[in-house]
């Protein structure tokens, strides 16, 4: 019997998320074939089988969360024996007697588990029973059980939850999914009021879902945060928590220095006019401001490799590529999807590279590979209509270019004023490796690409 776990996609992925199964169980498969759909905290992904034989058991479902290496399905022929949940073969006279109670289980085969009770024997319990149970803190030493040999099944903690008595054994009537809906959604079922819509006044998934659009914390609440009301209650999960996670190191170990400075956009502005339309008539491409500040970063780079570098334990390393990470605002945050070889491609595949990243990061698309290897990210914020900012490192790169919108200014020209278009940009760059001269340069590198976009074409 061949064990399916979940996969380490990425050196931070500590769970990953079946988002499908395109396999059931009894399934023929064959080495190669994609088992399930994973979205890791960065990306989407297929799994593919290591093994050939028949799908013969699913342990974890779609929308489950999953820790990486725990097992999720076993592939098997068809007459092999299918291990339980604890990795142990199920003989045959067990799963015979088990038989009935093998419906609660959505893989087909119901494990009993047992716990010592108060009086020193084993409380024999389901899998299931046994989760719903912890979902409702529930104490199984003082439930009887209706299943074969005294074993607790679900029915009997439904009918011990909707039959509680009142004072501190009072429970709330919920169904389990709408109390995972409500854990998701970060509502303290004990600290609010929610009527039940469900049967003898369940609360069920529509009645989370209501309260939860509706906004409303209710008078508990509000009196235990002193009379404020929460429009909503998030728990950080999946990109959320490694963006929280990742921002935190990096503002808590990179000592930041951040430099700015001014470039005058006129010629920037000029070049991408000659060019814009003749580029989308004949490859169907719109130039950016984007792409050009990619192209000139790169070029920078490569002319202040020093800056293309990290720390890396007690020294640090200068990288040889020039793989420019671009930051792309996503639904549920940011990634940063890598250009590489940035400095050896011309501008019209830098703007095709664009296009092709952010469709992909936008419809989680984006393959593994995409989103690692990079040496120094470029994030823009000029189409926000923000002017300038500090961005924070990436780590573990050393450094981050921020841009910020083109703008119209009074500036003097030759003894007389003018109005002219002028761009901020700052780096944000680790001082322990990078000194403040060597940043200086850099930037000023930028500013003179800017100021001369000839030399981005050349």
């Amino acid at each position: 019997m061949h064990e399916v776990i979940m996969p380490k996609l990425g050196l931070t992925m500590e769970s990953g998320k079946i988002e499908k199964w395109h396999k059931k169980v009894g399934d023929k498969v064959e080495t190669g074939d994609i088992l399930f759909e994973v979205m890791t905290d960065k990306v989407s992904l297929e799994v593919e089988s290591y093994n050939s034989g028949i799908l013969r058991k699913i342990l974890k479902g779609e929308d489950d969360e999953v820790p990486v290496t725990e097992v999720v399905a076993y592939i098997g022929t068809a007459d092999e024996e299918i291990p339980d949940s604890t990795g142990q073969v199920l003989p045959e006279k067990t799963k015979t007697e088990e038989a009935p109670a093998r419906a609660e289980s959505i893989s087909g085969a119901t494990r009993v588990d047992e716990e010592p009770s108060d009086t020193g024997g084993r409380i024999k319990i389901s899998s299931l029973a046994r989760k719903i149970a912890g979902e409702n803190n529930i104490d199984i030493s003082k439930i009887s059980g209706s299943g074969p040999r005294g074993r607790i099944v679900k029915e009997d903690i439904e009918k011990f939850i909707a039959s509680a008595g009142s004072g501190e054994g009072q429970r709330i009537k919920i169904s389990p999914l709408a109390r995972k809906i409500a854990k998701e959604l970060g509502i303290d079922m004990k600290a609010v009021k929610i009527q039940g819509s469900g049967p003898g006044g369940r609360i069920v998934k529509e009645d989370i879902i209501a309260y939860s659009e509706k906004g409303d914390t209710g008078p508990e609440t509000g009196a235990a945060l002193g009379e404020l009301k929460i429009r909503s209650k998030t728990k950080l999960t999946g990109m959320r928590k490694v963006i929280a996670q990742r921002m935190s190191l990096s503002k808590s170990t990179i000592p930041h220095i951040v430099l700015n400075a001014k470039a005058d956009a006129t010629n920037l502005i000029g070049l991408r006019e000659q060019v814009k339309e003749g580029v989308l008539k004949k490859h169907g491409v719109k130039i950016t401001f984007t792409d050009l500040i990619l192209k000139a970063a790169a070029i920078a780079l490569r002319e202040n490799i020093e800056v293309n570098s990290s720390l890396q334990g007690d020294g640090y390393i200068i990288y040889e590529d020039v793989n420019v990470g671009m930051a792309v605002s996503v639904e549920d945050g940011l990634i940063v999807p890598t250009i590489f070889s940035c400095d050896r491609l011309e501008i019209i595949d830098i703007a095709r590279k664009r296009i092709e990243l952010i469709e992909k990061a936008r419809t989680n698309k984006l393959a593994l590979e995409e989103i690692q290897g990079g040496t120094f990210t470029v994030t823009n914020l000029g189409m926000f209509g923000i002017r300038n900012f500090s961005a924070i490192i990436n780590p573990p790169q050393a450094a981050i270019l921020a841009v910020g919108k083109i703008y119209l200014e009074p500036a003097a020209v030759g003894g007389k004023v003018e109005i002219k278009s002028f761009m901020d940009i700052s780096i944000s760059c680790d001082h322990r490796i990078i000194d403040g001269a060597k940043a200086a340069k850099f930037l000023q590198n930028i500013v003179e690409l800017v100021e001369n976009p000839a030399m981005l074409v050349i």
